[in-house]
């Protein structure tokens, strides 16, 4: 360090330790006062920030919607296609039924393909799927089996599926009715040889 900026700072010095302490005291509260006000703008920020983004999220579905009828207007059918856009990229049903017979009475639901054949043992396992509306399916089966005098038996229940037994003296057949993603259904039936 050079001896020209000893002096500088030496005076600088002088005047700073002349200033009085109640003048120091008076800035140190200023500045904690200033902390202290910077601080509680920042809480109150916050606090504003967070309600007007609640506010947003609570009104998204509403302007959404408003947006989605205004395209409507605009595009007819847009609606249609704003639904299909979840669908894009999944596996369709098969164009074809898979290999094997329908080993039960009761005709196959249309629409529905087959996508599995199994024979294991003395039982015949089947799969089918489709788009189509879980209860019509129930009601299908169900008529359809009365038909051919097979009594039903619930086994068990859910929104999205169904077990069920159907029973003609010592013969049963197990049907499970499951609902799958974007209107698909699936059909499992176990069903002993013919």
């Amino acid at each position: 360090m050079s001896l020209s900026k000893l002096p500088l700072f030496s005076m600088l010095a002088s005047r700073l330790f002349a200033i009085s302490r109640r003048t120091w005291v008076l800035i140190s509260v200023g500045l904690l006062i200033l902390g202290a006000l910077a601080i509680w703008m920042t809480i109150s920020l916050a606090g504003w920030l967070f309600a007007v983004a609640r506010e947003s999220v609570t009104a998204t579905p509403e302007v959404a919607r408003d947006a989605v009828q205004l395209v409507e207007k605009v595009v007819p059918g847009a609606m249609q296609a704003i639904k299909d856009l979840p669908m894009i990229g999944q596996a369709s049903p098969p164009a074809r039924d898979v290999s094997g017979t329908d080993p039960i009475p009761v005709a196959r639901f249309p629409g529905l393909a087959r996508t599995h054949w199994q024979r294991e043992g003395q039982e015949i396992r089947v799969r089918y799927e489709g788009k189509a509306n879980l209860a019509s399916i129930l009601d299908h089966y169900t008529k359809g089996f009365a038909e051919h005098a097979y009594r039903q038996e619930l086994h068990a229940a859910t929104p999205g599926e169904e077990r069920h037994d159907y029973l003609k003296g010592s013969e049963r057949v197990g049907v499970i009715f499951t609902q799958l993603n974007n209107g698909m259904v699936s059909v499992s039936i176990t069903a002993p040889m013919p």
